[in-house]
């Protein structure tokens, strides 16, 4: 009989915490020394550090298969063959591309979250073609299928630890923040406004006009004064 499939981590879950986070800044705590003085924080593993290994396992088993000498019948070899195509391909040309996004944004959930979904479903192909192996294919090939397929469990349910952990860390900074701008709303609102206090001494003084001077008349007898030396 087939081996059943191992236990796995509740993809719903990750889900419904995406729509709850932001992007926040990543913040890292920090240990305590027993001397007291501090200590570095231990270094965040990477998404590819913890699948990696179990990439590789799984990409070296399914190379080494010869699915055309299984005692199966042929739509079930053809159906073998296409799905361990299917992980090749991922392997090669999807996850990488996947990883390095990942890793360049350590603790972000939504890159490592694409890493997860990815994997969940290369772990049920690869899970397809184990249960086909182990009916049909040399034991040597289901022993390395088997042993491949739970490294992948492994490394998918370590990762998974790690989102949800990501996820709390990150819920719980967004809490503080709002907290934070809560508690500084309230308090901007209970200030009162500044008083301001206006003097009222009446109208500006005006400079007082100036009065223009009346131009001189002439005397009224100028005009008919002799000139000196005329006789009238």
């Amino acid at each position: 009989m087939p081996a059943p499939p191992h236990t796995r981590f509740p993809a719903r879950w990750l889900i419904l915490l995406l729509g709850a986070l932001a992007a926040t800044a990543q913040s890292t705590s920090t240990t305590q020394a027993p001397s007291g003085a501090e200590a570095a924080p231990a270094p965040r593993p990477t998404v590819s550090s913890i699948v990696q290994p179990a990439l590789m396992e799984v990409q070296s088993s399914v190379y080494a298969l010869n699915i055309a000498r299984w005692k199966a019948p042929g739509d079930v070899r053809s159906v073998a063959q296409q799905n361990s195509a299917s992980i090749q391909r991922d392997l090669s040309d999807t996850l990488p591309g996947l990883l390095t996004q990942a890793d360049a944004a350590p603790g972000t959930v939504s890159s490592s979250f694409f890493v997860y979904r990815n994997i969940d479903a290369l772990y049920d192909v690869l899970l397809r073609v184990y249960q086909t192996a182990f009916l049909a294919a040399p034991q040597n090939e289901a022993d390395s299928l088997d042993s491949a397929l739970q490294k992948l469990e492994a490394a998918r349910r370590q990762l998974g630890d790690t989102i949800l952990s990501d996820s709390k860390e990150h819920e719980a900074q967004i809490v503080q923040l709002q907290a934070a701008l809560k508690a500084a709303t309230a308090v901007q609102v209970q200030a009162p406004p500044p008083k301001t206090s206006v003097v009222d001494d009446g109208p500006a003084p005006t400079a007082p006009k100036k009065k223009k001077k009346p131009a001189a008349k002439p005397p009224a007898n100028a005009a008919t004064q002799t000139p000196p030396g005329q006789t009238p």
